[in-house]
């Protein structure tokens, strides 16, 4: 019971905040692609000021916004109440969120029509949430498609996440499940994530890879400001 319940924590954790960011940053963006256009019309300043001013003006919102989010969550959950696995649990969650928020902002930068733009985001958000391995489980994923796990920020995440609260746990079975099976079918957390196939990297690779999507998503941002016309569109 204890994975259910943690897989559908970890699932609002890492996919309900990260949507609500997506929606919101595109919303900020258009509202300010007006004047940012008309600025750089009159040559107040390139595309590379406005666009690390932008991302580094964010981060101690982001940052604030995580904590009020994360920290009441997961004591008020029950989660192991150890400090590794705590600061852990909060790393991947802010990671998620700001490759969300860093997606919407190459969605934003590429597409400058708000409408457009949020249906983008939506249809990326819910191909990454399909391929996270909550809804679906990665091994029957169809082969065609089986390769979009790997750009799937959601999916690192949520792997993270239940690799930092089930390693080291042991359960136990009650007697009906154990006269059904002849044993206790998981019987610690490894087997737990073996069942769901979230054991496949480990903690650091999923660490990179999120790393990685966010700085792919940050330069793909910078160069559909500089090369796309951001004049608006209504």
């Amino acid at each position: 019971m204890r994975s259910v319940y943690c897989q559908g924590l970890f699932f609002i954790m890492g996919g309900l905040y990260p949507f609500i960011v997506i929606l919101d940053t595109i919303a900020k963006f258009n509202a300010e692609r007006e004047i940012f256009y008309r600025e750089m019309e009159d040559g107040l300043y390139t595309t590379g000021p406005y666009f690390f001013s932008k991302v580094l003006s964010t981060l101690p919102f982001h940052t604030l916004f995580l904590v009020l989010y994360t920290v009441p969550m997961y004591w008020l959950a029950g989660l192991q109440p150890k400090a590794g696995k705590f600061l852990g649990n909060c790393l991947y969650t802010y990671l998620a969120v700001y490759s969300s928020r860093c997606m919407a902002m190459a969605i934003s930068a590429a597409i400058t029509n708000f409408q457009m733009a949020a249906f983008c985001a939506n249809l990326l958000f819910t191909v990454f949430l399909l391929s996270s391995g909550f809804i679906i489980n990665l091994e029957s994923l169809w082969l065609g498609v089986k390769w979009l796990k790997w750009t799937s920020y959601l999916k690192w995440s949520f792997q993270a996440l239940n690799q930092i609260e089930f390693h080291g746990l042991e359960f136990t079975c009650n007697s009906t499940m154990v006269a059904m099976y002849g044993e206790c079918p998981i019987s610690n957390g490894s087997v737990a994530l073996k069942s769901y196939d979230l054991d496949g990297e480990s903690l650091t690779e999923c660490c990179s890879a999120l790393v990685g999507i966010i700085l792919l998503f940050l330069l793909l941002s910078f160069v559909f400001l500089k090369f796309v016309n951001q004049k608006p569109k209504k």
